[in-house]
């Protein structure tokens, strides 16, 4: 399965590669499927997905201040080092010093984690479904990269399926790449070269891949 996972990043490198000179909007086309801006103004909370603080809070905030939801949430991520978590600088550091910059009056929590700290998009899906049942949450806004909505929202409306809890996205954009130009940099086509396979890994998963050690 690894191995069948690599064959498949290398051919939709090198295809991405072929195409880009020839049919840019092939590939502009491609980009923004990934991209769901769906949410309705009136939430109960936005969530701010882990993973990119300094594109994904900023956007939540600009969202709360536009009247979208009443509050902010944070998911807990899972730590790269437990035994440098106290030393590091990581998204919690982030957000506190981006509430100091954006001077944000929003209420913010932070969802408790499950297992430990969340490592995929279904743990933080688990952890927002209990957060909302227990604290009668009826309708939530994620936040998420623009290159990650769909994937997420798919993730979370399996986990959410039957609880009645209504859940939509809104992406944020980075000073990097877009959907207009990904295939020019690194980390646009690591971005959306592997949102394509992992798409598909969620499509056929109603939980958490087995396959994948991460997890």
């Amino acid at each position: 399965m690894k191995k069948a996972f690599v064959y498949c990043v290398l051919i939709l490198l090198l295809f991405s590669f072929f195409i880009a000179g020839k049919y840019p909007l092939l590939l502009t086309q491609y980009a923004e499927f990934f991209t769901i801006h769906n949410a309705a103004r009136g939430a109960d909370a936005l969530v701010v997905l882990s993973g990119s603080a300094e594109t994904r809070f900023p956007r939540a905030v600009s969202l709360y201040r536009d009247g979208y939801a009443s509050r902010i949430l944070l998911t807990e991520n899972r730590e790269r080092n437990d035994d440098l978590k106290d030393v590091v600088c990581g998204e919690k550091d982030t957000v506190s010093k981006l509430v100091r910059f954006l001077n944000v009056k929003a209420p913010l929590a932070v969802v408790p984690s499950l297992k430990g700290g969340a490592a995929s998009t279904f743990d933080e899906a688990y952890d927002l479904r209990h957060f909302c049942l227990k604290n009668g949450l009826k309708h939530l806004i994620i936040v998420t990269d623009n290159n990650h909505t769909r994937r997420a929202l798919l993730a979370f409306r399996k986990i959410f399926k039957d609880s009645g809890i209504r859940v939509e996205a809104m992406g944020a954009e980075n000073d990097i790449y877009n959907a207009r130009n990904w295939w020019k940099s690194d980390a646009g086509i690591r971005s959306y070269v592997l949102e394509g396979i992992k798409l598909i890994v969620y499509l056929v998963s109603d939980t958490n891949a087995s396959f994948l050690e991460n997890y």
